[in-house]
């Protein structure tokens, strides 16, 4: 009896119960949304590293992860930076003792960047595989992107996300 090699399909977790969001949600709406999910699959239980992001037609635009979101929250020490690569910002030396100098007013400048959009710190999702594309082709996909999350499309629409933490007993139990 031959038993047939599993599919992205098979150890997906569907869109309906992975986290997303729209470009136009806040970043207060990604924490709170971050914060009360957790995603039931494989007998585990775990919390989400990222958000999905759709656009009003549905259309995913990106990801968004918890450093992006904290990323968004920082003060524009370097305005100049903000229209090149989101990781560039970590590689800039600032003083980090800046942040003693904030009074009262700063700390409410910060709390009001939780109501910016999700659209300021969306960052690309390239890791995209089909429904019936084998476990091989998932971990290629993985290692290619070196990212811990595919997501899962049929007919061009995402219907859900692999991430390492399913796929990893999945190939050890030899079910690839």
């Amino acid at each position: 009896m031959t038993v047939k090699p599993k599919s992205a399909r098979d150890i997906m977790i569907p869109l309906a119960d992975y986290p997303h969001a729209y470009e136009t949600q806040t970043l207060r709406e990604a924490v709170r949304l971050l914060e009360t999910a957790d995603i039931r699959f494989g007998g585990r239980t775990s919390m989400p590293r990222v958000l999905l992001v759709f656009d009003a037609n549905n259309k995913l635009l990106g990801k968004v992860r918890r450093r992006d979101i904290l990323r968004g929250l920082e003060p524009d020490f370097h305005p100049e930076l903000s229209a090149t690569h989101p990781e560039l910002h970590f590689q800039a030396e600032i003083d980090p003792n800046l942040s003693e100098l904030m009074d009262a007013d700063d700390t409410d400048r910060l709390h009001a960047r939780l109501d910016r959009p999700l659209s300021e710190v969306i960052i690309d999702l390239e890791g995209r595989v089909n429904a019936d594309d084998s476990l091989m082709k998932v971990v290629r996909e993985m290692v290619g992107d070196d990212t811990h999350l595919v997501v899962v499309l049929e007919n061009d629409q995402v219907i859900g996300v692999v991430r390492t933490l399913d796929m990893l007993p999945a190939v050890c139990e030899g079910l690839y």
